[in-house]
């Protein structure tokens, strides 16, 4: 009989989805475009594999998926070369599994873990992946781990992936992942949690150490392991400047959006501190652990001078990139990459191109960024060195602008009449790309990957500067000088009267307009939902999630938009 504890209720619909999809593939943005709620984001969202981008996975080697749930990451896996046993307790999942890595080389089976032994696969793998599986192994986990490390041949690796029981969302009040309640982890899983629990850095690496792989890599996922934006490592903690790297890589550690119970104090004020205190490893969301018998083992498995990644957000999988930061001969450098290489860029729309990657890593420019240090003024209620931050990046771009040209509107972000234009690069001018160079006085823009046809509107560059610092703000629970209902709009207008420049009337609706354009590009989707969901997250605040009474029911009919004339229907749910 299945066991449904990890069922979300969307397995039926999602099986009917792949099947009638021609791109099943690991990114596939036809997939994608049937997200509509947090069980299909999960399944189906183009971010999901991040967590595996560390892992050393090829050509003629052989891994196992231990509750391969849907597939996600045996396609991936098989994508990459490897040859794929695909195991998965959950009949209809594993059904679906089997739909998604169709013609690739997976093998999937139903039934538990303990179904695949040294006699049914005798010549072992080299890798076996146990991601979001241990909190339901029971009553003894040691067991479990003992069981999969034989599994492992000599010179292979075992990953694990789990949430933290000490992590720092718990802590901050967010509800237990598994059993939807607050600080049951932290409490030790009194009463009956029906064998589901979670383990803490040093609980799990003594559960390995015992299974027989003593030897360790520890990767910190955030904000948790199931949509990565971020991987650090250890190293990562022990630069000079940890604080300031670490806080520039993850941003908000927490998705707040997710909480469950009411958002808890500054969670990235909060992740600072525990860095600073050495607590930062202990104290992460989740984990990626990849073990062995022996450190060249785990060395094999896993990118070695690797300090951080960080994954570009969800967009169209031509778009998606990764940075990683490594060190190299005592220089931390960063090396930008796309996702998926192969994945060609549109042709239509022109306007917008993603920058050819670089061909040789640039220099990782240490201490806080411009976003760093307008969040630091806005905890201390400071509007006066608040206004001095925005001043320089006023100034800033005040250098880069040039003249406009007199007549139609070439793109959104270069509309007609436009009086002064930035360069094309500048079209994701935020604070957090600027950094200070040093003595110098100057900023130096950090992350050009994106190029505007005929250049950016600088009242808009502006505008969006502005609301990005504004939607941070609210998305790490900043405490700021305005009262803690003010929403990300608000915020925002206020952060735009700080600039010594104009940014013309209607701010908030030019900008929703052309960002809902650059969306449609960029994510794919309709410029209409994006305009709604811009206008929709404006609304949020320090205080609450800035949902109506009504946005549980609207979630409840967000199915009614597959249906004919389904959009005209779910936008009637809204009014």
């Amino acid at each position: 009989m299945d066991d449904l504890r990890w069922r979300d209720g969307s397995e039926e619909h999602l099986l009917s989805v792949l099947r009638s999809a021609t791109d099943r593939s690991t990114a596939s943005d036809e997939l994608a475009s049937h997200i509509t709620d947090w069980p299909s984001r999960y399944h189906l969202d183009r971010r999901r594999t991040n967590l595996l981008r560390p892992l050393v996975v090829g050509p003629g080697m052989t891994v196992l998926d231990v509750g391969a749930g849907t597939g996600v990451n045996s396609r991936y896996l098989a994508e990459a070369g490897a040859t794929v046993v695909a195991v998965e307790g959950d009949t209809l999942r594993a059904e679906m599994a089997g739909v998604r890595c169709e013609g690739l080389d997976v093998d999937v089976r139903v039934g538990p873990a303990t179904s695949v032994t040294a006699t049914t696969d005798p010549d072992r793998f080299d890798l076996v992946l146990c991601i979001g599986v241990l909190e339901y192994s029971g009553s003894d986990p040691e067991a479990f781990l003992t069981h999969l490390a034989s599994l492992v041949r000599p010179g292979g690796a075992l990953v694990v992936a789990i949430e933290n029981q000490m992590g720092l969302a718990y802590w901050l009040g967010a509800d237990e992942d598994h059993l939807g309640r607050p600080y049951v982890g932290i409490a030790g899983y009194p009463g009956d949690t029906g064998g589901i629990r979670t383990h803490s850095r040093a609980g799990l690496a003594g559960l390995l150490s015992d299974a027989g792989m003593s030897a360790q890599r520890w990767l910190y996922p955030f904000p948790d392991y199931k949509l990565p934006v971020a991987v650090l490592t250890d190293d990562a903690y022990r630069v000079p400047d940890a604080v300031e790297f670490v806080d520039q890589i993850v941003g908000p550690p927490v998705d707040r959006q997710r909480m469950g119970a009411p958002a808890g104090p500054d969670s990235r004020a909060s992740h600072r501190e525990l860095v600073a205190a050495g607590l930062g490893p202990d104290m992460a969301n989740s984990f990626l652990v990849v073990a062995g018998a022996d450190q060249g083992a785990v060395d094999t498995a896993c990118a070695g001078n690797v300090l951080a990644w960080r994954f570009t957000g969800d967009r169209r999988s031509c778009y998606m990139q990764e940075r990683r930061v490594t060190s190299d001969g005592g220089r931390n450098v960063i090396d930008r990459r796309r996702s998926f290489p192969d994945d060609p860029q549109p042709a239509e729309p022109a306007w917008l191109t993603l920058r050819p990657v670089a061909s040789a890593p640039v220099d990782y420019l240490p201490g806080p960024n411009l976003e760093q240090t307008a969040l630091a003024r806005l905890r201390a209620h400071d509007l006066t060195g608040l206004s001095d931050a925005l001043a320089r990046f006023d100034a800033f771009i005040a250098g880069l602008a040039s003249p406009g040209v007199p007549g139609d509107a070439t793109h959104p972000y270069l509309p007609a009449g436009t009086a002064a234009v930035l360069p094309g690069d500048c079209v994701d001018l935020g604070l957090d790309n600027l950094v200070p160079l040093g003595d110098e006085g100057g900023l130096a823009l950090i992350d050009d990957e994106w190029s505007a046809e005929g250049g950016v509107n600088r009242e808009l560059a502006s505008i969006r500067a502005m609301w990005k610092l504004a939607w941070v703000t609210v998305a790490s629970g900043t405490d700021h000088p305005w009262p803690a209902t003010a929403t990300i709009d608000e915020i925002a207008v206020s952060l735009m009267g700080l600039l010594p420049g104009s940014i013309g009337a209607d701010p908030l609706e030019r900008l929703y307009t052309a960002e809902a354009e650059l969306l449609a590009v960029v994510a794919g989707g309709t410029a209409a939902d994006h305009l709604e969901n811009l206008r929709a997250a404006g609304r949020r605040s320090v205080a609450g999630r800035g949902a109506s009474p009504l946005a549980g029911l609207r979630r409840r009919l967000s199915w009614v938009k597959r249906l004919p004339g389904g959009s005209w229907l779910a936008r009637a749910t809204r009014r």
